[in-house]
């Protein structure tokens, strides 16, 4: 009888410990995933393009009269106004000669009334028959001599002025100093950059594209646009003109973005990334396109003989702790995301880590 217990005994243990391993076994066997639970999202499908930012109004302004910079009234980021003195070049000669010729202009304007008056009183002696012709003939070209050198005169002041005030580097607009090309007592010759001065308020870029998606781009589409050196940021942007010619080295067409956001570190020459948008999908379902599976398929055309490539994508989702998959329809993608137009609903746990292991109707386990 005590032996028989003990033979019991023995095999509950036996049965206890095989259950036991069997259940190790099945914890085992369980795959660790991450799910993605399906919900509502919007979506847009872009076109990504690269360019650099560049001013509404970009002037550098050049230097007009060979001589070296006196003095210099701005510095880089100072704002400035149209017709503004941003540099001096010496102009004692300029200012020599202005003087001249505007006592010149003095000169000849005054032989040149004083002539007129002679011409009208001689005039009314001429019309009264006083004097002869030829005294009449003379009064009239003096007056007239008068008048050209008057003239001359004047043209040579405008000249001289214009000389004069070509010796003065200024604004050519509202807006901001973007840069210094000189330095002061350096010598500039004429045709040489001395400041760039560009208007901060109205940034613009211009994009190319080519092929199908330019066919996609209208005026007045949403752009969002990025900098590596603002990471983390998105500015908004629309497309604001579209050339109608193709360039016939790059086969593209130019697109310019206008910005919209105002933004003192949006500068120009900064290059981005710009995405425009050509379609948006209020309400869909969207899932990180990695959980994907794409399978390749090839049927053969039994009229031709011909071999037809097809693609199909799956997933899987978790059923009652189980890996289930399921073929999907897919629609537009957008960074890293995809829409599913069918085979999914709202609410779904599709797996999106694991399900490249794991294997229709496994035990999955679901980490955080």
């Amino acid at each position: 009888m005590h032996t028989r217990i003990i033979v019991f005994i023995f095999f509950i243990m036996l049965l206890m410990n095989g259950c036991s391993k069997k259940d190790e076994e099945n914890v085992e066997n369980a795959v660790p995933v991450k799910i993605y639970k399906v919900k509502s999202e919007s979506i847009s499908k872009y076109i990504r393009a690269t360019g650099a930012v560049t001013a509404e109004e970009d002037v550098i302004v050049y230097g007009k009269i060979a001589e070296r910079i006196e003095k210099i009234h701005v510095k880089p980021g100072q704002r400035v106004v149209k017709n503004q003195i941003l540099a001096e070049q010496k102009n004692d000669i300029q200012k020599q000669g202005l003087e001249i010729a505007n006592s010149s202009l003095k000169t000849a304007e005054a032989q040149a009334k004083f002539a007129a008056q002679e011409f009208e009183r001689i005039n009314k002696l001429y019309f009264e028959k006083a004097i002869s012709q030829q005294q009449f003939d003379q009064v009239k070209t003096t007056k007239e001599t008068a008048e050209q050198a008057f003239n001359q005169a004047q043209s040579g002041y405008e000249q001289a002025k214009e000389q004069h005030e070509n010796s003065f580097v200024k604004a050519p607009f509202d807006g901001v100093v973007a840069a210094l090309f000189v330095e002061e007592n350096q010598m500039v010759n004429i045709g040489q950059p001395v400041v760039q001065v560009v208007s901060p308020s109205n940034m613009k870029s211009k994009i190319y594209l080519t092929g199908e998606d330019i066919q996609n781009v209208k005026v007045g589409q949403k752009v969002l646009i990025k900098f590596p050196t603002i990471p983390g940021e998105v500015f908004a942007g629309r497309v604001n003109k579209i050339n109608t010619a193709i360039d016939p080295m790059s086969k593209s067409l130019e697109v310019e973005i206008a910005f919209l956001s105002k933004d003192n570190r949006i500068k120009s020459g900064l290059f981005g990334e710009f995405l425009i948008e050509t379609e948006y999908i209020a309400n869909s379902l969207v899932i990180p396109e990695p959980a994907l599976i794409p399978q390749t398929e090839i049927k053969i055309d039994r009229e031709t003989g011909l071999q037809n490539t097809f693609k199909k994508y799956y997933l899987f989702v978790i059923e009652k702790n189980r890996a289930k998959m399921k073929e999907v329809k897919t629609g537009i993608a957008n960074n890293g995301q995809i829409q599913i137009t069918n085979g999914l609903t709202i609410g779904d746990s599709v797996i999106i880590v694991g399900q490249n292991i794991v294997k229709e109707g496994q035990t999955v386990n679901v980490i955080e």
